[in-house]
């Protein structure tokens, strides 16, 4: 019966793996492939962003989550490209001087490539106004004019001072003019007397002169303010004059502006009209001092207090800041920003220091990428984007309002000493923002931040495998021999492709999926095609796929090698021949950065009168998780529906992982510590070359685990090394039959009868394997079949009661 119960459950060879038809790959090596251009596998991730991609309503920005490596991001700017090339180009972006506010520059929206024209239309522009302005002001008709003016200026400034001449000289005082001041001075004998000289006169002389001069100051006040209402009226004359002069000159450059740029839209056509204005209104920007003074000549005392601005300032109002550039651009833009800092997203001020001040103006408005991206998409990574202060409250706000603003400070620590501040007008903006995330992000964002939804309501969610068809498998190769070309390695064999889908469905852990990390993949091939080209071949080919894998095996398998020594010197105790009561081998599963392998570990379990029930050992020195705890608490629910019908359990079980010093969880050794327990309630001994995996239910049911594969190589190796009699295998859950993809090391050991694998889908059915008994049904009074695994378990369960009975009477 046990020989016929162990071959029920052992599995054949031909489920250990599966093999990839030649049908499916109808090639000699990839170069015979077409170039991918699809992404296999993603079609509910893909349906998703295309569905985002289509409302252009506000809020539908996509979240795309999936594992790292699974191609998220490169399938994502693949499509956004395809669909971007399709899309018209965006408008450039400027920043102009704000002739009303010019503490808030306001931004232009101008046609593509035509904000970089209009900037070097308009610096041609202050060049030639600077070199007409001065020459129409001092050549020509309108020298005439400014000699008729100044002349009249002056000649009622001579009326002037002749009529204060001749109130002196009726109160015996002079007057003369220096520097443009006018002196007065007494007239003593003849002759004008000093200061000094006023000193030394008899008293009632200098009084009387005195009086004079005191008499003589109203006179003096009232040609003052004659005097300067002739200067603001010459300067009103000369300055309309000039401007009547300059104003043709300035509106014909503007006309002939305005006839290059024929389709401008409305705001920059109202920009440029008040440029021209401030132009005509302020001419005397494009003449310098010096020439100011040859254009009067040489008459300052007639000269407007207003000076000519600086060069610079004057240059700056024509300076077109072009933030956005779309020359020579086609289609909308796809901006992938990998450092989404608050500066990098929404723009920033560049500085200038000036006297112990940092000083800014539109012209240092520098773009972000909600600029470059404004009109297409923008792709961010969510880790980066949450991992810079204020990005994502930048990005939110921006997204919430649909517009960019910039702030001085934006992204900096600390805000810098400012000379006076700039509030640069908002841009409207029109952009798709993809995010880019684990699902962990995703459902944080979801759950601590409310505007989260609002702003991104489509998911897209990239599986981390495919379906193992032929068509996959195709894309598959088609992928892994655009790769080889991009990246200028060997192209692949068929037998290569078969072994990387191997590899594929490996990783996926099914049988019939395959994994679409596709960074895994073309690590692979890099190693792949360093070994083929070391070996001189033509092709990348299945061995020098294994060598790869066996590299990488090898390296990343310290750990795993020091545990093999542990048990290999004994030091680990475990043992793979004989019988044991009460004692199994566990499977442990090591997960250390990435590397994952399995080694067995010995479970030991006793029993004895008592009421305690069963204590796992791991868990009452806090050395079990919470899922292996559970385990232990689901065991005990078993032992109770299928034991305790008529009678409680009343006994005491200790139950642990042997030399196990770390901390323990998950649930796949229940049934490997309740197949020890049964044992030990039964006394019947456990075939110690077979290690267990699984979990189990309170109805007894197996259930599947992860990490299979890995858990039966690690038990292969170490039974290898020990050598193979053909006893030694495996138990596993029947489910888990679909997930091996074992090495091929292992399935031509099991062909050859080296080594076993069982499926059992109860522990009735892996208590059998274990001790080659029989489990036993219960019968219809109640019973168990006679002699049975769980006829000894329930007799032994009743003896502990009557002892404990017994014990308490006594």
């Amino acid at each position: 019966m046990a020989k016929t119960r162990m071959t029920q459950h052992r599995l054949k060879p031909e489920a250990l793996s599966r093999d990839t038809p030649a049908s499916w790959v109808p090639f000699r090596t990839t170069r015979d492939l077409p170039v991918a251009n699809d992404c296999a596998g993603l079609g509910r991730a893909l349906e998703a962003v295309e569905t985002g991609l289509k409302i252009p309503t506000r809020g539908y920005n996509i979240f795309a989550v999936g594992e790292p490596g699974s191609g998220k991001t490169s399938a994502l700017e693949r499509i956004l490209r395809e669909r971007a090339a399709a899309e018209p180009v965006p408008d450039d972006i400027c920043y102009v001087y704000n002739f009303d506010t010019p503490d808030r520059p306001l931004p232009l929206m101008l046609p593509p490539g035509t904000g970089r024209q209009l900037g070097k239309e308009l610096e041609r522009m202050y060049t030639e106004l600077e070199r007409m302005i001065p020459r129409v002001l001092s050549q020509g008709a309108f020298g005439h004019i400014r000699s008729s003016i100044t002349a009249d200026s002056k000649r009622q400034l001579d009326a002037l001072i002749s009529e204060l001449s001749a109130k002196a000289e009726q109160l015996e005082l002079t007057l003369e003019e220096s520097d443009g001041l006018m002196r007065v001075s007494p007239l003593y004998r003849g002759r004008p007397l000093e200061e000094a000289e006023m000193e030394n006169l008899p008293a009632r002389t200098r009084q009387r002169f005195e009086d004079r001069m005191m008499a003589f100051q109203e006179h003096m006040d009232i040609f003052a303010y004659s005097r300067r209402l002739l200067e603001i009226d010459h300067e009103q004359r000369m300055v309309a004059a000039e401007t009547r002069t300059v104003a043709p000159l300035v509106a014909e450059l503007f006309a002939g502006l305005l006839k290059t740029f024929k389709k401008l839209p409305p705001p920059v056509r109202q920009w440029l009209d008040q440029l021209q204005q401030h132009c005509a209104d302020n001419y005397r920007n494009f003449v310098t001092v010096e020439e100011v003074g040859e254009a009067t000549n040489g008459q300052p005392e007639l000269i407007s207090d207003a000076e000519p601005a600086s060069d610079t300032d004057a240059r700056a109002q024509f300076h077109v800041n072009v933030l956005v550039d779309r020359t020579n651009e086609t289609g909308a833009p796809v901006v992938l920003e990998r450092v989404p800092a608050p500066s990098n997203l929404c723009g920033l001020f560049e500085y200038r220091e000036t006297a112990g001040a940092l000083s800014t103006d539109h012209t240092m408005i520098r773009s972000g990428a909600l600029h470059q991206a404004n009109g297409g998409y923008l792709l961010l990574q969510a880790t980066d984007l949450l991992s810079h202060e204020n990005a994502w409250n930048s990005l939110k706000r921006s997204l919430r309002h649909k517009e960019i603003r910039i702030e001085e400070g934006m992204g900096q620590s600390e805000r810098p000493r400012l000379a006076g501040a700039l509030k640069p007008g908002v841009v409207p903006l029109n952009v798709k923002v993809i995010l880019v995330g684990s699902h962990d992000i995703y459902y944080l964002l979801k759950t601590e931040d409310d505007n989260f939804y609002r702003l991104f309501k489509i998911l897209a969610d990239f599986e981390t495998s495919m379906p193992r068809t032929r068509e996959n498998v195709l894309r598959i190769a088609q992928f892994a021999g655009t790769a080889c070309r991009e990246e200028g390695y060997l192209s692949l064999h068929r037998s290569g492709v078969v072994r990387l889908v191997e590899f594929a469905a490996r990783r996926a852990g099914h049988k019939e999926r395959l994994i679409t990390r596709r960074a895994e993949i073309l690590d692979l091939l890099a190693e792949a095609n360093v070994i083929a080209k070391a070996a001189g071949a033509k092709a990348i080919r299945k061995e020098d796929v294994e060598q790869a894998l066996a590299d990488q095996h090898f390296r990343h398998g310290a750990i795993r090698a020091a545990v093999s020594r542990e048990i290999d010197a004994g030091t680990i105790m475990i043992r793979t021949q004989g019988e044991e009561v009460g004692q199994i081998n566990g499977i442990a599963l090591y997960d250390v950065a990435g590397t994952v392998f399995g080694t067995p570990v010995r479970i030991t379990c006793r029993t004895y009168v008592g009421r305690r029930g069963v204590v796992n050992i791991d868990r009452e020195v806090e050395l079990s998780g919470a899922l292996h705890d559970k385990g232990s608490l689901i065991m005990i629910g078993y032992l109770g529906g299928r034991y305790a019908r008529q009678v409680p359990l009343e006994f005491s079980a200790s139950i642990t992982f042997e030399q196990s010093y770390d901390e323990i969880d998950g649930d796949s050794a229940s049934s490997a510590e309740l197949y020890a327990l049964l044992s030990a309630l039964s006394g019947v001994p456990i075939r110690q070359g077979i290690a267990v995996t699984g979990s189990v239910n309170q109805l007894g049911e197996v259930q599947p685990i992860g990490g299979v594969n890995e858990k039966i190589e690690g038990v292969f190796d170490v039974c290898q090394r020990r050598g193979l009699t053909g006893k030694e295998g495996v138990l596993i859950p029947v489910p888990n039959v679909k997930n091996l993809m074992l090495r091929r090391d292992v399935v031509e050991a099991v062909k050859a009868g080296q080594f076993n694998i069982w499926a059992v889908s109860t522990i009735d059915e892996g208590i059998e394997v274990l001790t080659g008994c029989k489990a036993g049904k219960r019968r219809a009074n109640g019973t168990w079949e006679k002699d049975s695994i769980n006829d000894r378990v329930q007799q032994q369960l009743e003896r502990y009661v009557q002892s404990m009975r017994s014990f308490i009477h006594a």
